[in-house]
């Protein structure tokens, strides 16, 4: 129902639009102004409209409508009358030159408006009003720092004044300097704590900066200060502050994502909650379901982040650049790059994105980064790291300091810019400039962890190991650093550190995907393992291996038993056809393996089958690491499997002994030297020496050219014995590998490899020939748990003088299981 003042106000307008203006009283004049200032604007503005148009020179009622008119919020009503003025009119009352200059600042017409409170100021210097108005439009104009200068001189002159406070506030604010103008808004607020606005502005000065829970907390202490709309707002704001705090550091471990859950908690109730509430809040339903995602992302509920993403989606909802984000992360995490990739260039093209604070635009560009190169687009990511370490100054100056600091964003994205050379293959590159990084800011964790990560990609475990170590001194507790140390420790063949690092960092950090990388290893080494190999050769007539042979064979490796040992049983089958008839040989072994650091070794009993009855066999190995580089072993074994599958159709078995010493320098480049007596049953008496080695000529993300080499030479103290036995030999053969990698998503790979080689044979008795060799082998891995390889050679080469071309077939696929 209508107040009594305000149905009187109606009886008097229409009296008023039946009878001439002049007939109003002054009394009835005072009432409607009254009724205005009480919030019933309309029936002044409709007899002072009237008024005018009678009276045009009745100044009085021409400010009155002015006052009428801002109070009403008719801004464009405002000029509009105080231009039927005149230029520069005299007497203008105090609130009337407030509401004009008002009307001016709100349309933006700053000049004008900045004239009139400067007037203002000038004839009523005691009226703070006009001051605040001048500093409030000056920061609206772009003039922050001039407002900001003003501002503080008011505060000066009249401390006690809460609407200076609120004015050199609100300058700060418009001067991007919140937490300055938070402490204005609160010295206000302590002033006049019995005043709404000022109340008002505090809440917001609080909401601008990001302490949504105090503004929250505050609001609720005043009802009906805000409407239904901003306290939903407040809510909303309160949320994704819980959700941006999740992914802090807690002092706890075991809380780490207390404050992700509570916050899903207030979403899972609020949304429907809302939804309730019907169209006037479907707005705030829509903002909580999309900041509901970078909960989920906290969180690390990946799947659920997406499934919310693709609901929306699916709604044809466009979703803001900042969840698009947290959207992007999740893809990336569940190993989607290609949609990641698509989602963080999207966002990046939003403005709102694309300015905000330089953290969480590196943190964009990285995370862009990364699914370019777990999509296999090295190019590309190269550009995008690029273009983020020319954006980033080596120095920065902060205000308040007189020298310049380091900058911390440029030293990430050179991190960055090194790890993309490791990841591109430059692994030479990578370790310089790793090290470089690591010499400038040794107290700097993520460096040393990369430069652990490039060392072990090196095939240097022991190095790695060591880098981490430092690493640890500095960040005890980080994922990175107890990772790559489970990480190197399983490259050391140290098990139960390994378990210990796994099991620490699955409860403290189960979904971290570093975590996960060092479970997904400890779980493999777990399995048991079957290891397939096997050949078949067509051939003209092979004195070595026969007609059309066969050689297969299974092991089994139990899953590791007390850490180091596991044990293992095989069986093989080898086959070929002879001048004196079809050989065979049938064989079962089984035994123990240990593994720890530097040292492993295996030892086995056999037993054989090839025609003349079953004979038993023996083995023991043991290969030792010096260190990163250098490798010794040695292995013996009676009734030995390399025994030609001739001399034992020929009822003829042998005995063998190897030491070999390894030396690789790196990834790029390794060398081997063995030698091998053996001693056969016929009484002849065999020595075989090799130099193998391998030279990476050329590296690039997906193609790779070895340089290899192979020397051996053999010496027999019998000859016209029914096996091929040269008296002695040498055989030097040089070799060009090119692998190409066809496909590769993560642990998935398809790869192939094209061999080419040509050398000289040389046999005592029967001059030297020419050697030469083509390959072509494929190898897929169908995850690190699973992968088959099959290679084809043909080679053609002198034996005993005759040539004879070969063509080889060769399986080798392993399973864990």
């Amino acid at each position: 129902m209508k107040s009594l003042g305000q149905m009187l106000g109606l009886i008097m307008v229409l009296t008023l639009t039946s009878a001439p203006v002049f007939a109003v009283t002054n009394r009835e004049y005072n009432a409607l102004i009254k009724q205005a200032r009480a919030g019933d604007y309309q029936s002044a503005l409709l007899m002072l409209r009237e008024r005018g148009q009678e009276r045009p020179n009745d100044l009085r009622a021409k400010y009155d409508h002015l006052i009428v008119a801002s109070w009403a919020g008719n801004t464009e009503e405002v000029i509009q009358v105080y231009e039927t003025l005149g230029p520069s009119p005299k007497g203008v009352p105090p609130a009337a030159q407030e509401a004009i200059a008002r009307a001016y600042r709100d349309t933006k017409q700053w000049d004008r408006a900045l004239a009139l409170y400067r007037d203002g100021n000038r004839h009523f210097p005691k009226r703070t009003a006009f001051s605040v108005g001048e500093v409030m439009t000056l920061a609206d104009s772009g003039r922050s720092n001039e407002g900001v200068t003003l501002g503080k001189a008011l505060v000066k002159h009249s401390p006690l004044d809460p609407d200076g406070h609120l004015a050199l506030s609100y300058a700060y604010k418009m001067n991007n300097q919140l937490f300055l103008s938070l402490h204005e808004a609160e010295r206000a607020h302590s002033l006049a704590p019995e005043k709404p606005y000022v109340t008002r502005e505090y809440i917001y000065a609080l909401q601008h900066a990001k302490l949504a829970e105090a503004a929250l907390r505050t609001a609720k202490r005043f009802p009906n200060l805000l409407s239904a709309r901003e306290m939903r707002v407040l809510e909303a704001d309160r949320l994704a502050e819980m959700s941006r705090l999740a992914t802090m550091p807690s002092r706890l471990e075991a809380e780490r994502f207390s404050i992700a859950d509570r916050a899903l908690a207030e979403y899972d109730r609020l949304i429907p909650a809302w939804k309730n509430l019907g169209p006037s809040a479907s707005a705030d339903v829509l903002r909580l379901r999309e900041d509901r995602i970078l909960a989920l992302n906290s969180r690390l509920r990946m799947r659920d982040a997406v499934n919310d993403y693709e609901a929306l989606r699916a709604e044809g909802v466009i979703v803001p650049g900042y969840v698009l984000i947290n959207v992007a992360d999740a893809y990336l995490y569940l190993r989607q790059p290609e949609i990641a990739r698509d989602l963080y260039r999207q966002a990046m093209t939003d403005n709102a994105i694309r300015h905000t604070d330089p953290n969480q635009h590196l943190d964009n560009q990285t995370g862009l980064f990364y699914s370019l190169v777990e999509g296999e687009d090295f190019s590309s990511a190269k550009k995008v790291i690029t273009q983020a370490s020319a954006e980033q100054p080596t120095w920065v100056y902060i205000k308040g300091l007189p020298q310049r600091v380091p900058n911390d964003l440029h030293l990430i994205t050179e991190q960055t810019a090194a790890l993309d050379l490791f990841y591109a293959d430059d692994t030479v590159g990578a370790q310089q400039r790793l090290s470089e990084l690591v010499d400038q800011a040794p107290r700097n964790t993520g460096l040393q962890v990369g430069l652990a990560s490039v060392y072990r990609g090196r095939g240097w475990p022991r190095r790695s190991e060591r880098q981490l170590k430092m690493a640890e001194t500095l960040a005890p507790n980080s994922v990175q650093v107890i990772a790559g140390q489970g990480t190197t420790a399983m490259g050391l063949q140290e098990w139960h550190q390994a378990e210990i690092l796994n099991t620490d960092l699955t409860a403290r950090k189960p979904e971290e995907r570093p975590t996960n990388e060092l479970a997904l290893m400890w779980q493999l080494h777990q399995k048991a393992e079957l290891r397939i190999t096997g050949s078949r050769g067509f051939t003209s007539n092979n004195p070595v291996s026969g007609n059309g042979d066969l050689n297969i064979e299974t092991v089994l490796y139990s899953a590791p038993i007390n850490y180091n040992w596991r044990v293992f049983g095989g069986v093989g089958y080898a086959s070929g056809d002879f001048e004196e008839g079809k050989g065979h040989d049938r064989w079962l072994r089984t035994g123990v393996e240990w593994r720890g650091r530097d040292l492993t070794a295996e030892i086995e009993a056999s037993t054989h089958n090839y025609g003349f009855g079953t004979k038993p066999g023996v083995r023991a190995m043991a290969d030792y690491d010096l260190n990163d580089q250098w490798q010794v072993g040695a292995s013996a074994e009676l009734l030995s499997r390399e025994t030609p599958l001739r001399a034992l159709t020929n009822d003829i078995s042998s005995n063998r002994a190897e030491v070999f010493v390894r030396w690789r320098e790196n990834e790029r480049r390794e060398w081997k030297f063995s030698v091998a007596p053996s001693h056969f049953s016929d009484g002849n008496n065999r020595i075989e020496a090799q130099i193998s080695g391998r030279e990476r000529l050329y590296t690039s993300p997906r193609v790779k050219v070895d340089l290899g080499l192979n020397v051996s030479a053999s010496h027999n103290s019998r000859e016209n014995v029914p096996y091929f036995n040269p008296r002695a030999d040498l055989e030097v053969l040089p070799t060009l590998t090119l692998t190409h990698m066809l496909y590769r998503h993560y642990d998935a790979e398809l790869e192939q490899k094209f061999i080419v080689g040509a050398g000289i044979y040389t046999e005592r008795g029967f001059g030297t020939g020419a050697i030469g060799a083509l390959g072509y082998g494929i190898l897929y891995r169908f995850s690190r748990a699973a992968d088959v390889g099959v290679t084809v050679t043909g080679i053609s080469r002198p034996f005993d003088g005759a040539r004879e071309r070969e063509v080889r077939v060769l399986l080798d696929m392993n399973f864990r299981f």
